[in-house]
C-alpha cells in the first residue's frame, strides 16, 4: 500500500511525542474532503491548484490520489467529463476562487448538459467582505454554479463537510445525473474543530449528520431502481403488437451499463435500432438489427422506442413521431410533447432486464413474419448506405480534379479513410471526441462503434475546445481499465486556439491520444461562401479580406492557413514525446493515420494538422436554421448557395421568394465552382 499522510495514519499517530494539532491544523477540512473521496472509491482529481485551495489539494493528494494539474481549469473539467463517460464513475475537479471557478464555467455548463456526475471543489474568499469586491479574487462560485449544477452549496463549517459530500455523491449519480458543486471558502478551511464548543450549545459532533460508508459495501455506486410491474406489461404487449418498431439509444444505457440487456432485448425482438452520442455502442454497431441514422422510410414507423434518450432540438422534439414506448432513466426524461402508449422510469439496465423477462415469460418473443420481414428490410437499408456513404467518399478522394491538384483534403475522404483505418487497426474500438463542427456533419455517419462511451460530444452544449481535456480524461480512464486502444480527438483549428496548449498534460504522461486538427482556418469560414461573399464582402469596409486596417491585412473572420498546429510537438517536447504532422495530401492520408496511431498506441500523443477544403461546410450552414441567422442580409448581397438556400427554405416567410424559380439547396460536398463567385477572390487558396 502507498505511503499516505500521517493525518491519516492513525497507527504512525501514536508514536509522536507531539500530537497533531499542537503545531500544525489538524484535523483539517482537506483532510475530511479526501476521506470522503477516497470513501467514495475516487483515484483521481483534475485541476488547478491556487493559494485558497491548498488545504484540501494536498490532502486530497497526501491520502494517495492521483492530481493530474492542467494549465487552464476549463480543460480540467472537460478531462473529468472524458474520464466519467469511459469509466461511468464519478470524477471530481478543483478550482481557486475567483479565476478558477469562473475558467470552468463554461465546462461545467457543458457537464450539466451531457449528466456528467462530477464533484467540483472550488476556492471561497472570507464571508465578511461579501459584496464589497475590493478583497483578492472575490467570486461566489456556489451562487454562479446554481445555474449549471443540480446542487450548488458554500459550506462554512467544518463538521458539515462530510455530510455535505457524501450527499453530494448521491445526487450527483442519482438520475438525471450531473454535476454538484461545493464552495469551500478560507473561513472554512481556516476554522478549527473546536470551534464547535462555541456553536449552537456545542451540540455539533465532529462530523454532523454523516454515516461513513451510509451504504456499507454499495456506498460507492448509484442508487438503482426499476419500473412499475404494470408499465412494463404494458410495454411488452405493445411492442409485440407493433409490425415496423424501432429503437433509439440514448446517453443512459452507456451511463447504465445496460449492454447486455439491451442486445439481449434487440435479439429477442428482432428490432431495428440507431445510436446516439454517449449511446453509440451501448449495444455494437456491427450488430446486424443496427442501422446508421434512420431508414428512407422511417414514416412507416408504427412504434418509436427512445430508451434513455434526450429528445430535443436534435430529434426536432419528436416531430412526426409515431406513438411510443418510453423508457427513461428518470421523469425527468419522460417527454411530454411525445404520444406515449406506456412509460418505463427506472435504471436501464434493471428496467431492460424486467421487460425482457416479461417478453419471455408471455411468448412476446415469437415474433411474427411481418416482424421478420421489416428487419430483413432495415438490414438492406443499412447495406445500402453503408455502400453509397463509401462511394460518394471515394467520389472525392486523390483522384478527384481538385484534390489531385490542391494541397487541401475533402471531410468526406477523411470521414471514410479514418473509419477504414480504426476497423483494421482496432476492430472499431477507438474512442473519438468530437470537437471541430464542420467535421462533426461529415464524420458522424462513417464511425462506427463498438465499445459503450465511444463517442464523446459536446452534447447540446455543441462548443469547441473539449476535445483536448476529454481525450486526456479518457485515455487515463480506458488505461485505468487496461486499455491502451489509441483514442482519437478530432479538433477544429478553432477548439485548438481555445485549449490546445493544455496536450502538454497528454505529452507529460505518454498517453495514447492522436489530435486530428481539421484546419479551415477559421470560425466555419466555408459559411462565407453561401452568406457573406469569398471575401467576406458583406462586412463593413474594415472587414474585409485584403483591406488594410492600422496597416495590417485584414482577414474577414478567419485566420492564415498556415498556422502550423503540427509544430506544437516541438513546444511540447520539453514534456515527453510528441509527434507533430502536416497532411494535405489525400493519397498519403491513410499511411500518416496508421503511423499516427502506430506512434500514440507505442509513444505519445500525435497531432495531425489537416489542411482542409475550405468550400465546404457543415450542411446546417445551408439549412433553414442558419437561414433563419442569416435573414437580415439583404437579398441582392447574397452570393448564389446563400439565395438557394433562402429561397428554398423561407418562402414561406418572405412570399416574395415563390415568385422566384425553384432554387434547389446547394450540396454541402461539393466544391464551389469560379463562376457561383460573381467576382474573383482576393487569396489564390479560396479560389475554386
Amino acid at each position: 500500500m502507498p505511503k499516505i499522510g500521517i493525518e491519516f495514519d492513525e497507527a504512525a499517530q501514536k508514536k509522536l511525542e507531539i500530537p497533531l494539532g499542537k503545531r500544525e491544523l489538524y484535523p483539517s477540512v482537506g483532510k475530511y474532503v479526501a476521506e470522503i473521496l477516497r470513501e467514495q472509491g475516487v483515484s483521481i482529481a483534475w485541476g488547478v491548484p491556487g493559494g485558497h485551495i491548498w488545504h484540501y489539494v494536498d490532502a486530497i493528494s497526501r491520502i494517495g490520489i492521483k492530481l493530474i494539474v492542467f494549465g487552464h481549469e476549463q480543460n480540467a473539467v472537460y478531462a473529468a467529463e472524458g474520464y466519467t463517460q469511459v469509466t461511468q464513475k464519478p470524477a471530481v475537479c478543483f478550482g481557486t476562487v475567483g479565476p478558477g471557478t469562473a475558467n470552468s464555467f463554461s465546462a461545467m455548463q457543458q457537464a450539466f448538459l451531457s449528466n456528467s456526475p462530477i464533484i467540483y471543489l472550488g476556492g471561497g474568499q472570507e464571508q465578511e467582505h461579501d459584496k464589497l469586491y475590493n478583497t483578492i479574487q472575490e467570486s461566489i462560485c456556489a451562487e454562479f454554479f446554481e445555474h449549471v449544477t443540480k446542487w450548488s452549496q458554500r459550506c462554512f463549517y467544518p463538521w458539515s463537510i462530510k455530510q455535505f459530500m457524501s450527499r453530494g455523491f448521491r445526487v450527483a449519480t442519482t438520475a438525471p445525473m450531473g454535476p454538484v458543486a461545493f464552495e469551500l471558502g478560507v473561513d472554512c478551511l481556516f476554522m478549527k474543530d473546536e470551534a464547535r464548543a462555541h456553536y449552537w450549545g456545542a451540540f455539533f459532533p465532529q462530523h454532523a449528520d454523516y454515516v461513513p460508508k451510509w451504504r456499507q459495501e454499495d456506498t460507492g455506486t448509484p442508487i438503482t431502481g426499476g419500473a412499475d410491474p404494470a408499465a412494463v406489461e404494458k410495454a411488452a404487449k405493445a411492442i409485440f403488437a407493433a409490425k415496423k418498431p424501432f429503437i433509439i439509444l440514448g446517453d443512459y444505457p452507456s451511463w447504465d451499463q445496460a449492454g447486455p440487456e439491451l442486445e439481449e432485448f434487440v435479439n429477442l425482438t428482432q428490432i431495428p435500432f440507431n445510436t446516439r452520442r454517449l449511446g453509440r455502442a451501448a449495444v455494437s454497431e456491427k450488430h446486424p438489427l443496427h442501422h446508421r441514422g434512420f431508414p428512407k422510410f422511417r414514416n412507416e414507423f408504427d412504434l418509436m422506442i427512445p430508451i434513455g434518450l434526450k429528445v430535443g432540438f436534435f430529434d426536432g422534439y419528436a416531430g412526426g413521431w409515431p406513438e411510443s414506448i418510453q423508457i427513461a432513466p428518470c421523469e425527468e426524461y419522460v417527454w411530454t410533447y411525445i404520444n406515449t402508449k406506456a412509460s418505463l422510469v427506472g435504471n436501464t439496465k434493471v428496467v431492460m432486464k424486467q421487460l425482457n423477462e416479461c417478453i419471455k415469460k408471455n411468448g412476446y418473443d415469437k415474433i411474427g413474419p411481418e416482424r421478420k420481414e421489416w428487419a430483413e428490410r432495415c438490414k438492406k437499408s443499412m447495406a445500402e448506405g453503408t455502400t453509397a456513404r463509401t462511394a460518394q467518399a471515394y467520389k472525392y478522394g486523390p483522384d478527384h480534379p481538385r484534390y489531385k491538384s490542391k494541397n487541401v483534403l475533402h471531410y468526406g475522404y477523411l470521414s471514410q479513410i479514418i473509419r477504414e483505418v480504426n476497423e483494421e487497426l482496432y476492430g472499431s474500438a477507438v474512442r473519438v471526441s468530437i470537437d471541430g463542427y464542420t467535421m462533426s456533419d461529415f464524420i458522424m455517419p462513417y464511425l462506427q462503434f463498438t465499445r459503450p462511451g465511444s463517442c464523446i460530444t459536446a452534447n447540446d452544449q455543441a462548443g469547441v475546445g473539449h476535445g483536448v481535456g476529454q481525450a486526456i480524461g479518457a485515455a487515463i480512464g480506458d488505461m485505468e481499465n487496461g486499455s491502451k486502444i489509441p483514442f482519437l480527438s478530432l479538433m477544429g483549428d478553432s477548439g485548438m486556439c481555445n485549449a490546445g496548449m493544455d496536450i502538454h498534460v497528454a505529452v507529460m504522461y505518454k498517453l495514447p491520444i492522436v489530435y486530428m486538427i481539421s484546419n479551415n482556418c477559421g470560425w466555419m469560414p466555408g459559411m462565407k461562401y453561401p452568406w457573406y461573399g469569398p471575401n467576406w464582402d458583406i462586412l463593413g469596409e474594415q472587414d474585409i479580406w485584403g483591406n488594410e486596417w492600422m496597416g495590417v491585412k485584414g482577414r474577414g473572420e478567419e485566420r492564415s492557413i498556415d498556422t502550423r498546429f503540427d509544430k506544437l510537438a516541438d513546444v511540447f517536447a520539453g514534456n515527453g514525446p510528441c509527434l507533430g504532422m502536416l497532411c494535405n495530401r489525400e493519397e498519403k492520408f491513410k499511411e500518416q493515420l496508421k503511423q499516427a496511431y502506430a506512434f500514440a498506441e507505442k509513444t505519445g500523443p500525435v497531432i495531425m494538422n489537416c489542411i482542409m477544403d475550405q468550400h465546404l461546410v457543415n450542411k446546417a450552414v445551408i439549412g433553414p436554421v442558419y437561414s433563419l441567422m442569416y435573414a437580415h442580409i439583404p437579398w441582392d448581397e447574397l452570393p448564389l448557395r446563400g439565395k438557394h438556400s433562402r429561397r428554398s427554405t423561407l418562402k414561406g416567410w418572405f412570399p416574395e421568394l415563390n415568385s422566384l424559380p425553384p432554387m434547389p439547396v446547394w450540396d454541402s460536398w461539393e466544391p464551389l465552382k469560379e463562376e457561383e463567385f460573381g467576382y474573383p477572390p482576393k487569396d489564390d487558396y479560396f479560389k475554386a
